[in-house]
This record gives structure tokens, C-alpha cells and sequence, in this order.
């Protein structure tokens, strides 16, 4: 949990400073690469970090299992890869787009490295904390070099170079571990085993595609109503919440639902108990991170520069946020998708489905009526009929 802290931590510590140095035009130029990167590594990864990590987790002691999966799944994401090309360059070849045509190249090989990160295999096996190190100290050894190669908002693409060597470093050295410790092995399988793949993890695949409407991909609708310099502002203050709450979140994800997942054949009533106590230390723990998001972000004003005025608002209005998140998230990926069958998968995506098309209609309709404000407002509505959703779930449950 700490190792993965670390590789939030980092960036909180870098974003402030591109905020500056690029300005809000800039940054918002920025935001948007990384923000189709992130929805683009979504469509590659396509659930399988949940349903294969959870296949692995429950045959990890049968290799011929596991060479499978693993053969079986990187075949998928290598086909899926082939298509978020093709989506960057429709992309690139939009007129309201244009402003934006070379930062999406460059941030679509982000894409590339995550597709070789194989967290699912690692997290499956029980081992998170070897790519835990590698992305601790690729992020603490290339996200620094921002400081001294990031001076002017001329230097936007070097700012996503920086970023797209962390993913391709820690693809790099994943694929050279997972082969010289004999991890998994390519082994030979047949199309439809790759289908299967497909099939298990469409559910989740649909409810994380409905999830990155307002995530990665408000950045990308928002672009589309206002100017670089707005979407700028929108994307500092999405991000701080972000980085804020992904800080404490994604740590205890990624470290618990391997170990709810094999509790849910040996031992359902210890893994309840696992998941409610989990679901109060979030609330606690991002309900204080809620609060000084609510009142302390306006005075970081003074150190990012004028064009950031106003940024301490749209904190303010996601400050409930992190706590949804990290509420919402224990109660569907463990409540739901480690602790039950097809019957909570199937709720789980539908849940998604059914915020998806809140938050697209509330963004389009929100930004276009009151630009950043208005998808601070969507981003709030949205996570919270997830949390509701969720909780009366695993309540039902």
C-alpha cells in the first residue's frame, strides 16, 4: 500500500509545477493527451485487471492455468491497442481538435507501455509489490527530470515525453521480469480462448467505459464547449481531487482485492467483515481529505499564478468526491465484484451504465451552460449516485 502511494504521490508533487510553468492554456493542452491516454488505456485494458487478476488469484497454483490466461489476455489487449490507434487518429483529424493533434501522438504511447505493465498478472500472483518498486522508482527517477527540462509553456511536449518514458520504462522492465523469473510464459492457445477472455470482462468493461465518461473523459467533452485556458483550470482542480483521493484509494484496492477475491471461496463471512471495515477506513481517511480540499486549495492561487483564479471553487464543489470514490469503489469492486458472482457483476456494470449516461448528459449540458463549473457540478452528481448505488447494493445484499 505504501509502494503505491508513492506512485500517486509523485505526481502530486509534480502537476503544481506544470500548472505554473505551461499556464492554464497549456496545461489544458497537456490534460487533454493525458486524458484520452487515460480513456484509451481504459478500452486496452478492458477489465481484464479485475477478471483476470481474479481467475489468477484463484489458479495460481496451476501454471498451465496461468499461461493461458496470461497468453490469452495480452493476445486481447494486443488487438485492443491496434483500435486505440485508430481512435487517436480520427481524433487528430477533427477540426475542434486541431489545437490538440500533437500532444494525443505522443501521449497515445502511454497507452503502449501500459498495455505491456501486466499489473493483473502480478497482482493475481500475490506479488503487487514488485511493480509496486519498479513504478515507485521509475516515476522518483524520471518525473524529476520535469523540473529541470519543463521551463516555458513551450516545452508542453516535452511535459508528455516525461510522462510517456515512466509507462514505457515500467512496461520495459515488467516484461523483462515477468520472463527471466518465469512468471508466465506465451504458450500456444486458440481464438477462442481470447474470445472467453472477452466475454468474461465485457460487464466490467462496459461499467469502466461508463466510469471514464467522467473521469478521463470530461477533459476531452469539456474541450470540445470552451477554450484551452478553461479546461485548463478544470483539469488543476480535477486533478488535485484526484491525485488526493487515488493517494489513499488505489493503494488499498490494489493491495485487498486479491486477498477478498480468494476469501470469497475459503472463508464469504471473513471477507464481508474485510470489506465493511474497509468501506469505514476510506470514509474516515477521505472524508478529511474531502475537507481540506473544501478549504484549503484557494491560497495555492498565490503560488500557481492568475490563471488559476477561482481554482478553490471547483475544489470545493468535488470536495464530497474522494469519499464517494473510495466508498462506492470498496462496496462495487470488493462487495460485488470480488465477493460475488454473475448475478453482482451484472448489477456492478448496470450501476455504471446508469451513471455513464448521468454524467454525459449532466457534463454536455452543465459545461455548456457553465463551462468548468458546470462539469464540477456533473462530476459530483455522478460520483454520487454511484456511492448510493453501490451501498444499497451490497445492503440488498
Amino acid at each position: 500500500m505504501g509502494l503505491q502511494g508513492v506512485n500517486y504521490l509523485a505526481p502530486l508533487l509534480v502537476w503544481p509545477y506544470l500548472m505554473v510553468v505551461l499556464g492554464a492554456e497549456q496545461f489544458g493542452v497537456f490534460s487533454f493527451g493525458i486524458a484520452l491516454a487515460q480513456y484509451l488505456m481504459m478500452l486496452v485494458d478492458f477489465g481484464f485487471n479485475l477478471t483476470t487478476t481474479k481467475q489468477i488469484a484463484l489458479g495460481q497454483l496451476d501454471p498451465f492455468k496461468v499461461n493461458r490466461l496470461f497468453t490469452a489476455t495480452m493476445a486481447a489487449k494486443l488487438i485492443l491497442l491496434a483500435i486505440s490507434a485508430g481512435i487517436v487518429l480520427i481524433v487528430s483529424l477533427l477540426p475542434a481538435y486541431s489545437a490538440y493533434k500533437p500532444i494525443v501522438w505522443i501521449t497515445w504511447l502511454m497507452v503502449v507501455g501500459n498495455t505491456f505493465s501486466m499489473f493483473w498478472l502480478f497482482q493475481g500472483l500475490g506479488k503487487i509489490r514488485w511493480v509496486a518498486v519498479i513504478n515507485a522508482v521509475m516515476k522518483l527517477l524520471i518525473l524529476p527530470f520535469t523540473f529541470v527540462l519543463v521551463k516555458t509553456h513551450a516545452d508542453v511536449q516535452m511535459a508528455a515525453w516525461i510522462q510517456v518514458a515512466v509507462f514505457l520504462g515500467v512496461g520495459l522492465v515488467t516484461v523483462c521480469l515477468t520472463h527471466s523469473f518465469g512468471m508466465a510464459h506465451y504458450v500456444r492457445i486458440s481464438m477462442e480462448e481470447v474470445r472467453e477472455q472477452f466475454r468474461i470482462s465485457w460487464d466490467i468493461f462496459l461499467s469502466n467505459a461508463a466510469t471514464s465518461t467522467y473521469t478521463a473523459l470530461y477533459v476531452v467533452l469539456l474541450a470540445y464547449f470552451v477554450s484551452e485556458a478553461e479546461v485548463g483550470l478544470y483539469a488543476a482542480a480535477e486533478k488535485i481531487v484526484r491525485c488526493a483521493c487515488y493517494l489513499i484509494w488505489i493503494p488499498v484496492a490494489q493491495a485487498f482485492f486479491p486477498r477478498v477475491s480468494r476469501l470469497s471461496e475459503a472463508n464469504p463471512a471473513e471477507g464481508r467483515q474485510l470489506v465493511k471495515r474497509l468501506t469505514w477506513l476510506l470514509c474516515v481517511a477521505l472524508g478529511i481529505v474531502g475537507l481540506v480540499l473544501a478549504v484549503g486549495v484557494e491560497p495555492l492561487t498565490v503560488l500557481l499564478g492568475k490563471d488559476y483564479a477561482g481554482i478553490g471553487r471547483l475544489t470545493a464543489m468535488m470536495a464530497v468526491v474522494p469519499m464517494m470514490v473510495g466508498i462506492g469503489g470498496v462496496q462495487g469492486q470488493m462487495g460485488l465484484i470480488a465477493l460475488g458472482g454473475k448475478q453482482e457483476k451484472n448489477a456492478y456494470r448496470n450501476v455504471y451504465l446508469t451513471a455513464g449516461a448521468v454524467a454525459l448528459g449532466s457534463v454536455c449540458v452543465l459545461s455548456c451552460l457553465f463551462g468548468a463549473i458546470g462539469a464540477a457540478a456533473a462530476v459530483t452528481i455522478t460520483e454520487t449516485t454511484v456511492c448510493i448505488s453501490m451501498w444499497m447494493l451490497n445492503r440488498r445484499k
